[in-house]
């Protein structure tokens, strides 16, 4: 062997023996301890006779000692150090691994993907306690006589009077109540969030189901604000110079997404809606033309930068709720038709006139809008599919409100409730001791009279 392939083989062995915690072996020895070189034997005279040498006993050549054994190749001396190697190679992958995931979190952060993640695990986290907490179910005691708002909420509801707010889940059990202090308290709902706020304040409060999640104050009085299914927050308020101004709020971090200050030429907002796909959003405003009322309805993309597109309705014509339907497109309901709105050009699509009649109520579900118009002789059912195509018609005596799901659609008159098909049939109706309010559209259709909310179901 080389003297260098021998020292190279010493390094790595007391390498692995330092590694190993054994006593490191001793080096080679040096040249310099070499015993001399035995002087090669002198030649035979000339023409002396060559002698063999005598043969060795087989005793004797058996007592020898065993040659040592030639070193291994270099991979084989290598094979002792993959400990070694195995672990700097662990610990490689381990900081390109720590390095990637940094680098994923900062992105994540910059895009706000980081809080929706956290959004939806604490949207799950909530339904599994609800689901724990389930208590004795319906019907629920509310302890609210007169409502002035109610939302679905994630399968339950969210209910507000002039004093209390109070959350229920699914399963009919009191999850919080809220007293907010509010002079003139508004709500509005999006899945598994809902937004209270002063109409006479800068107080605006983004809640889940069980938590407050952000207060926030704005600068000028608040009008209106609306809340998408995955949390984006619309706020209109009153602005300096302008007439309003609208923005959106990023549901983690509730920086501003978009900002709209309008002009007397945009109008004031009356109505905001966030398209289901939450990438897009509708506002409708109203203003004074030549003493006539005019009123426009405006849609734009939440992340676009392009001028928002706009519709003109009739002049005279009050808008009084918008309502994105399956499909990606817009239901403007106004106070003299119903208008169906492209988002992507900002036309009208269809229309369903009211013929002198007077909207009474409307309620939309999936791809059915349910309409109750009222006259001097009585009320009208309205059905209506996702092109404002007329389902049916049927005679509504003197309902005062309209409740539509994915089957049927509820009628409210005096102390009974009446249920119709979807295409117009009457199926039932049934008579109450206490005064229904309101028919609900959530996980189960609920019945809402003074203080009490209980499911919905066809008479016995």
């Amino acid at each position: 062997m080389r003297a260098e392939d021998k020292e190279r083989l010493a390094r790595r062995q007391r390498m692995l023996a330092r590694e190993r915690g054994e006593p490191l072996p001793q080096p080679p020895a040096q040249a310099a301890d070499k015993p001399p070189a035995a002087p090669p034997p002198a030649a035979p005279p000339a023409g002396a006779a060559q002698k063999k040498p005598p043969a060795r006993p087989a005793a004797t050549a058996a007592a020898q000692p065993p040659q040592a054994a030639e070193p291994a190749p270099a991979a084989a001396r290598l094979r002792p150090l993959s400990p070694i190697l195995r672990r700097r190679k662990r610990r490689r992958r381990l900081a390109a691994a720590a390095l990637a995931l940094a680098a994923l979190l900062v992105l994540a952060g910059l895009s706000g993907a980081l809080g929706a993640l956290g959004a939806l695990a604490g949207d799950a986290v909530d339904s599994a306690y609800l689901y724990l907490h389930r208590g004795s179910g319906w019907p629920a005691e509310t302890g609210i006589e007169s409502p002035s708002r109610v939302e679905p909420l994630a399968g339950g509801f969210v209910v507000l009077d002039a004093e209390d707010t109070a959350v229920y889940s699914a399963y009919g059990s009191c999850i919080r109540t809220i007293q907010p202090g509010y002079a003139r308290p508004a709500l509005a709902a999006g899945n598994t969030r809902f937004v209270l706020y002063d109409r006479t304040g800068t107080s605006v409060r983004v809640e889940s189901r069980t938590r407050t999640l952000k207060t926030l104050t704005m600068p000028q009085a608040v009008m209106l604000c609306a809340i998408s299914s995955n949390g984006t927050l619309g706020v209109v308020t009153q602005a300096e110079r302008y007439v309003a101004q609208l923005q959106l709020l990023d549901a983690a971090t509730y920086e501003p997404l978009f900002t709209w200050k309008m002009t007397r030429e945009d109008g004031t907002p009356v109505a905001l809606a966030f398209a289901p796909d939450n990438r897009r959003f509708a506002v409708g405003t109203v203003a004074a033309r030549d003493g006539r009322l005019v009123s426009k309805v405006s849609l734009s993309r939440i992340a676009g930068k392009d001028a928002p597109l706009t519709y003109t309705a009739d002049a005279g014509s009050m808008i009084l709720q918008l309502q994105w339907l399956p499909g990606g497109r817009l239901l403007a309901v106004l106070d003299t038709c119903a208008v169906l709105l492209d988002p992507d050009t900002g036309t009208e699509l269809a229309r369903y006139d009211f013929a002198g009649r007077e909207l009474l109520g409307v309620s939309v579900s999936g791809r059915t809008a349910a309409l109750l118009l009222g006259s001097h002789s009585g009320s009208s059912l309205v059905l209506l599919d996702a092109a404002l195509t007329l389902l049916a018609e049927a005679d509504a005596a003197q309902a005062t409100a309209v409740t539509c799901t994915d089957t049927a659609a509820y009628l409210i008159e005096n102390n009974t409730v009446a249920c119709y098909t979807l295409d117009g049939s009457l199926r039932w109706v049934h008579a109450y001791e206490s005064r229904p309010q309101l028919v609900l559209d959530a996980a189960q259709t609920l019945l809402f009279t003074a203080g009490r909310a209980e499911v919905l179901s066809a008479p016995e």
